[in-house]
C-alpha cells in the first residue's frame, strides 16, 4: 500500500495581494479615476426588519400612554437623572456637616449635634408583685419558717414501704402474736404460714401443726444418722494385686529420689574439685612461669615486637632520596613555632582527649633503667638455663 501523501499549507496570501492590485490598475487604465469612483447619495435600502420597526414607531401611540409598566419605568429613569445633576451641582452656601459657616464669637452657641442611635422596642412583661418587706424586717426566711417549709416539704413527699428480708416471718409475728416465732424452725414457720393461709389459726390445729412438724423433723434426723452410719460401715477390701501396685509405685519414687540425690552429689564434689583446681596457688604460678617463658622464646626469636609501657617499638621507615626541587621545596615550608604547638598539645591533655603521658625527668629514666634491668635479669637465667 502506497503511503498516505502529506500535502503542504501554501500561503498565497501574496498571490492574492498581487491579482488585487493587477485588477484595480486594469480599471484604472480602462476608465480613469473619476468613472471607478462612484458617491451614493441615496443611501442604501433599509431591511425589511428595520423598516417594519420604524413603521410602527411612527404610526404608534405616544410612549407616555403606552402602559404603566413603561410610564414606572421612565419616572424612574427621571428622577434618577434628576438626583444625578443635583449631586453634580455644588452648593457654595450649605454647611459640612454640624460647623458653622461663619465663626462668629459674638453670637449664639450651635445646637449640639449627637449620634442618633436605633431605638430598641420595649416589651411588656408581668412581673409578679414582691411584697417589701417591714422595718426590722430581713428579706430572708427566719429559721422556724425554713424547718417548717422543709418538714412540709418531707411530707408532701411519698412514703416508702420498708422491704423485709424475712417475710414468713414477718407474716407469722402480725398474725399470730403470742407465737414465739424466734424459737420456731424453718419447718414450722412453713406449717404456721399454710395454716394462715387455710384460714386456721384455732389453737388445736396449731398445736397439731406444732407437733406434727416436731416429729417429721426427728425421723428426718434419724434417716440422715442411719444413712451417714451404713456408709461409714461400707469398707472395700484391697485385693493383694493392688497392694503390689501400690508396693511398686512407692519403690519407683524411692529409686527416682535416690537416683537425684546420688546425681547431685556427683556434681558437687566435680564443683568443688573445679574450684579448688583453679585456687591453687602453686598451679596459678606455674601457668604464670609458662606464659612468661613462651613469651621470652617468641621475643628471642623475633615473633613479636617489645613493647615498654604504652610506648610502641616502630622501626623507623627507609630513607628515600629526593631531588633538590623537593628539597629546596620542603626548606621553604614555614615551621610552626614551639609555643603554638605546646599550647594545643596541652588544651588536648587538659580536656582529657588523650593519658597524658609522664614527665621523663632524672627520676624517671632512673626507675625505669632499674626496673628494665631486674626483669632481663630475673628472666635471662630461666630463659637459658631452663630453670623453673
Amino acid at each position: 500500500m502506497a503511503p498516505k501523501k502529506k500535502w503542504k499549507r501554501i500561503d498565497v496570501s501574496s498571490v492574492q495581494e498581487s491579482l488585487f492590485e493587477s485588477n484595480i490598475a486594469q480599471n484604472v487604465a480602462k476608465g480613469g479615476l473619476s468613472e471607478a469612483m462612484v458617491i451614493d447619495t441615496i443611501g442604501e435600502a433599509p431591511s425589511r426588519r428595520l423598516a417594519k420597526k420604524i413603521k410602527s414607531q411612527r404610526h404608534g401611540d405616544p410612549i407616555a400612554s403606552r402602559g404603566t409598566v413603561e410610564r414606572a419605568r421612565l419616572q424612574k429613569l427621571v428622577s434618577r437623572l434628576k438626583s444625578e445633576r443635583a449631586r453634580m451641582d455644588i452648593e457654595e452656601n450649605a454647611p459640612q456637616g454640624n460647623e458653622r459657616v461663619i465663626d462668629d464669637i459674638w453670637g449664639d452657641n450651635a445646637e449640639p449635634a449627637a449620634m442618633l442611635r436605633p431605638s430598641m422596642p420595649t416589651l411588656a412583661k408581668v412581673i409578679p408583685a414582691v411584697a417589701a418587706p417591714h422595718s426590722g424586717q430581713s428579706y430572708n426566711p427566719s429559721p422556724e419558717a425554713r424547718e417548717e417549709l422543709i418538714n412540709k416539704a418531707y411530707e408532701s413527699l411519698p412514703q416508702e414501704e420498708d422491704f423485709s428480708d424475712e417475710p414468713l416471718t414477718d407474716m407469722i409475728r402480725e398474725c399470730l402474736p403470742n407465737v414465739d416465732v424466734d424459737n420456731l424452725t424453718f419447718r414450722q414457720k412453713q406449717v404456721l404460714g399454710n395454716l394462715i393461709i387455710q384460714d386456721k389459726l384455732d389453737e388445736s390445729s396449731i398445736m397439731e401443726a406444732l407437733a406434727a412438724a416436731d416429729q417429721e423433723e426427728v425421723s428426718e434426723e434419724e434417716m440422715d444418722n442411719t444413712a451417714t452410719a451404713n456408709k461409714r460401715r461400707v469398707t472395700t477390701k484391697k485385693t493383694r494385686a493392688k497392694r503390689n501396685r501400690e508396693k511398686l509405685h512407692k519403690a519407683s519414687i524411692a529409686q527416682a529420689l535416690m537416683r537425684k540425690r546420688i546425681k547431685r552429689l556427683v556434681h558437687d564434689i566435680d564443683h568443688f574439685k573445679d574450684t579448688k583446681h583453679e585456687n591453687d596457688p602453686l598451679e596459678i604460678e606455674e601457668a604464670k612461669k609458662e606464659r612468661l617463658r613462651k613469651y621470652l622464646q617468641d621475643l628471642v626469636k623475633g615473633r613479636i615486637t617489645p613493647k615498654f609501657g604504652n610506648k610502641v617499638y616502630r622501626v623507623d621507615p627507609p630513607e628515600v632520596p629526593l631531588s633538590d626541587e623537593v628539597t629546596s621545596s620542603l626548606r621553604q615550608l614555614a615551621s610552626p613555632s614551639e609555643a603554638s604547638v605546646r599550647c594545643v598539645v596541652d588544651s588536648i591533655y587538659r580536656r582529657g582527649l588523650v593519658p597524658a603521658p609522664p614527665v621523663i625527668d632524672e627520676q624517671y629514666r632512673s626507675k625505669a633503667r632499674s626496673k628494665l634491668l631486674r626483669r632481663t635479669r630475673k628472666f635471662k637465667s630461666k630463659l637459658l638455663h631452663g630453670t623453673t
